[in-house]
């Protein structure tokens, strides 16, 4: 996006001191506004605020509170911050000064939320086979990332390697994968 693109989206947000887009699931900086008086990397910023939400994601399917609308709040001395998945691709963080009523932090995000909607690439998930987006999801979502493949192929039968590739999975493999990926998450279904 370009930079006026960001700050026309961030522009009557007076409390607003960064807004950083993170784009999931690598945790890579996508795009950045950083208000004139501080001088924050957005690189490294990006980068923790998706192991954020990746992390408060786990702690919730942990309590058994799996939530497709989340939002991640932390208050600091002088910051509070706000994070947001905009969809599966991005992870919006919003930096404001503590003093901000949360009220109204409430009503900025919103609003920026929705320009942003419109104003981001869209990802079509429908252009990579069915069997990479469940890998991406069991990737994403797994409380073991590290296992969670070899705990995949026990459970659906399919050899390792193969699950590595899964673009060269069968129909009924990508059936028995998915079925095993829904076991792990405890999941009835994946909406992918």
């Amino acid at each position: 996006m370009a930079d006026s693109t960001l700050a026309q989206a961030v522009q009557g947000v007076p409390s607003l001191r960064g807004l950083f887009i993170t784009a999931m699931p690598d945790c890579l900086l996508f795009d950045a506004w950083v208000s004139p008086d501080d001088d924050w990397s957005g690189e490294e910023v990006a980068s923790y605020f998706g192991d954020l939400v990746r992390a408060n994601r786990e702690g919730l399917k942990a309590l058994g509170a799996w939530s497709a609308e989340m939002q991640v709040t932390i208050e600091a001395t002088e910051l509070l911050l706000i994070l947001r998945e905009l969809s599966t691709d991005f992870v919006v963080g919003f930096i404001f000064e503590r003093r901000t009523p949360l009220g109204m932090v409430r009503l900025h995000v919103k609003r920026v939320l929705s320009l942003l909607e419109e104003m981001l690439p869209k990802v079509e998930p429908e252009a990579r086979p069915r069997a990479i987006r469940i890998a991406e999801f069991l990737t994403r979502y797994a409380p073991d990332t590290h296992t969670a493949l070899q705990r995949a192929a026990l459970r659906s039968g399919i050899a390792f390697n193969l699950l590595q590739t899964p673009e060269y999975l069968s129909p009924a493999q990508v059936s028995d994968f998915e079925r095993s990926v829904c076991d792990i998450l405890g999941l009835e279904s994946l909406n992918l």
